[in-house]
């Protein structure tokens, strides 16, 4: 599966801004939600192939959204990254690849290279040759 859609959901406005700059620069098509609600909606109308949620959003936390978007289309599986500036432990990862089937458990400040290592981790044609982001992924 290649990767083309991301999702972004977070409620804070700089870190869905800085995420989404990163990943437009890398030539990807990036939908913006600012709570768990729009999440699940967007998720559900664009399927993307990413979705990079935060944990802790208003209306539906990321890990709800990620329980309801099973229910509601289980047919549909997208990579799923968790970001957190609060759950900071092993416990709460280990937790939440067990029990919500989280590929990515990232936490807060996350910096653009780490994001990029972690796309590549999913989605190796995004990375080019040496390991570098390509632009037409």
């Amino acid at each position: 599966m290649a990767l083309k859609k991301v999702l972004v959901a977070d409620d804070s406005r700089i870190f869905r801004i800085l995420t989404s700059e990163v990943l437009r620069e890398h030539g990807l098509e990036v939908f913006e939600a600012t709570n768990g609600g729009q999440a699940l909606d967007l998720l559900l109308e664009k399927r993307p192939e990413l979705a990079v949620l935060d944990a802790l959003m208003p209306l539906i936390s990321g890990f709800d959204v990620i329980g309801k978007l099973r229910e509601a289309a289980p047919d549909y599986q997208p990579v799923i990254f968790i970001v957190t500036a609060v759950y900071k432990s092993r416990r709460w990862e280990s937790e939440a690849r067990l029990q919500y089937q989280v590929h990515e458990y990232l936490e807060k400040p996350l910096e653009p290279e780490d994001l990029i290592k972690a796309i590549g981790r999913h989605f190796p044609e995004f990375l080019g040759v040496k390991g570098q982001p390509t632009v037409d992924s």
